[in-house]
């Protein structure tokens, strides 16, 4: 049952391994994300924030600067020059701080506008420093609508470096967007493989443990029901052989001394008749307890290769007697445990129907060995198979349900034990017969016994 157990157990080994990796695919995976995803919402937070800092700072610093020119000449301005000074020196500051910050193409370019502006906006702040009391009488109109334009072009370029960090962020969004799609096609990835690993350990684990065990259990029932009418059909058989076996001693003693007696042709034809008759009965009853207590198989190792060539040339001259050519095919050598008595009578019943089924008629007859793994039921063993191949005209199709059944033939001068007994030896060696069949192409039996290093032979003496 177990002669499978290396090859099961790499297979396990092999689809653990994968289950293993793809649960540490999703594993990893799940951590990627996980990290990724806090990365871009640090990101994210870090990008707003911060656009939305520097684009208030840059306002806070030209309304600083324009306020306090505003405010130049009036009772709420006290040292008005120094205030615009300091300011003017905090905007200048800020604008070289940007020059130099990693920013964006399109956040450089609009910085350098900020700058180029602002230049502008301290050149006619300068202007107004040169003329007498220029930064200690109030301004005039005309100057502070000058100033006002300045400071509005300002905060314009203000909103547009806002929006630059707006596009930013929309970029970031994008990017994270698409790398999250990403980890999520990974994540699907590695469960369609650890589902597809699962799926391939469940359908090993039933096709190699359940679904031999369960075919087991079908055959061990099937052979204990078998077994319990053959049990039965023993112990009748014994029971009639005994009484025929009496009767039939009795009457060839008879016959001997009518023999003894009658004169040349006085009833000699009806003797030899009745004699047949006795020989068949006895046949019949010697069948019948073969067939219902078979012999205890002595075993001991055969190479099948050498042992088929034996037998080959042992059923040689009678098939050439028969016009009946053989021909032998063996592929390589195969060590079994049986009884090599009851091998030949397996094998000589199957070569003996497979010559009837010609019917005097010349045909070919093809004796094989080859070595095949899974042909007993419900077992993935290392059998070697033997087959016997003929040409024959085949078996009608309503006969091969019933070819192995007790007492069941087509001949006329059949027991229809012949198959069976071929069927329970084989059975007695641990083996299983198989056989194909069409009409007009010929029959082929095959004879699967478990090779020596199987665990079951293993353990025979």
């Amino acid at each position: 049952m177990y002669a499978f157990s290396h090859v099961f157990r790499r297979r396990i080994v092999f689809l653990a391994l994968v289950l293993a990796l793809a649960v540490s695919t999703c594993v990893w995976l799940a951590v990627v994300v996980q990290r990724d995803a806090s990365s871009k919402l640090q990101q994210l937070a870090h990008v707003e924030i911060e656009a939305a800092t520097l684009a208030r700072q840059f306002r806070s610093a030209v309304d600083d600067l324009h306020g306090a020119l505003l405010r130049i000449g009036t009772a709420a301005a006290a040292d008005s020059v120094a205030v615009i000074r300091q300011r003017r020196q905090k905007l200048s500051d800020w604008l070289t701080a940007q020059q130099l910050a990693d920013n964006s193409m399109t956040e450089r370019s609009i910085v350098h506008k900020m700058v180029v502006e602002t230049q502008s906006y301290f050149i006619k702040l300068d202007a107004l420093d040169a003329h007498t009391n220029g930064l200690s009488s109030p301004l005039d109109r005309d100057t502070v609508v000058m100033f006002d334009d300045s400071a509005n072009r300002l905060q314009s370029i203000a909103d547009d470096f806002a929006a630059a960090h707006d596009g930013d962020l929309r970029d970031l969004l994008a990017a994270s967007l698409n790398s999250l799609l990403w980890m999520r096609n990974l994540i699907f990835v590695g469960l369609g493989l650890l589902l597809a690993s699962i799926a391939a350990l469940v359908r090993l684990l039933y096709r190699d443990v359940v679904q031999p065990l369960r075919l087991q259990l079908v055959d061990k029932e099937t052979l204990l029901v078998k077994r319990e009418k053959l049990s039965a059909l023993g112990t009748l058989a014994a029971g009639v052989a005994h009484e025929i076996r009496n009767p039939l001693t009795a009457i060839k003693a008879r016959l001997y001394t009518l023999r003894q007696t009658l004169g040349a042709g006085d009833g000699r034809d009806d003797l030899h008749a009745i004699a047949m008759e006795v020989d068949r009965l006895e046949r019949i009853v010697r069948d019948v307890l073969g067939y219902a207590n078979p012999a205890e198989a002595a075993l001991r190792k055969v190479d099948l290769a050498v042992w088929l060539g034996e037998f080959a040339a042992f059923v040689l001259p009678e098939l050439a007697a028969a016009h009946v050519d053989l021909t032998m095919v063996t592929a390589g050598s195969a060590t079994v445990v049986i009884d090599p008595d009851q091998l030949r009578q397996i094998m000589f019943n199957l070569v003996r129907n497979a010559q009837e089924a010609f019917g005097g008629r010349p045909g070919r007859i093809e004796l094989k060995l080859h070595c095949e793994r899974g042909f007993l039921p419900g077992q993935r063993t290392e059998c070697a198979v033997l087959s016997v191949t003929d040409d024959g005209p085949g078996i009608p199709a309503d006969v091969r349900p019933r070819l192995f059944d007790p007492f069941f033939t087509t001949k006329p001068s059949g027991t229809g034990l012949g198959l069976s007994i071929v069927a329970r030896l084989v059975e007695n060696l641990g083996g299983a017969i198989r056989f194909q069949s069409a009409a007009g192409t010929g029959t082929q039996f095959l004879v699967g016994l478990p090779l020596s290093n199987s665990p079951r032979q293993a353990a025979e003496p």
